[in-house]
């Protein structure tokens, strides 16, 4: 059973912030803590910078804490403020997109999935790795990407 425990806002669990494609991402929670069940993670991006247009089978929870986002899921787009929640349901094509010159997001994945493994694949990387990389990475865990970054 795991132990309870305390991070404090610059903490991660592994340590240290991963880099995500030049994101850094903070791991709160990981899948050893919570029996799979739940991973809780603390991304910061620049403007213009989110992930490209994926989709998994486990569900993710944005609560927005700094900046403005654009949520995309499915055909919908959702502009996300400090304080909203955006929910994405499992197996829905989805991305975010930061508006403002700075952004925050904090986000779950429940059931927890291979997203962390992802993030460490992709941290490994001493240079930006190329869409082919990123792709084969995703494919590799069973996550599929199916397009590009969005734009405003």
């Amino acid at each position: 059973m795991p132990s309870p425990f305390i991070l404090k806002p610059a903490e991660c669990r592994n340590g240290k912030p991963l880099d995500v494609l030049g994101m850094p991402v903070y791991v709160k929670t990981t899948g050893s803590d919570t029996g799979n069940q739940l991973s809780i993670f603390i991304a910061e991006y620049k403007k213009n910078q989110g992930p490209p247009l994926h989709t998994h089978d486990v569900d993710e929870t944005f609560y927005v804490l700094e900046g403005e986002h654009i949520f995309q899921a499915g055909d919908e787009r959702f502009f996300g403020k400090p304080g909203d929640v955006v929910f994405i349901p499992r197996n829905t094509v989805h991305t975010t997109l930061c508006i403002t010159d700075m952004g925050k997001l904090l986000f779950t994945v429940n059931p927890t999935g291979p997203v962390e493994k992802i993030f460490e694949k992709l941290d490994a990387y001493t240079s930006m790795p190329s869409v082919e990389e990123v792709v084969r990475v995703h494919e590799e865990l069973g996550l599929k990407i199916v397009g590009p970054p969005i734009t405003q």
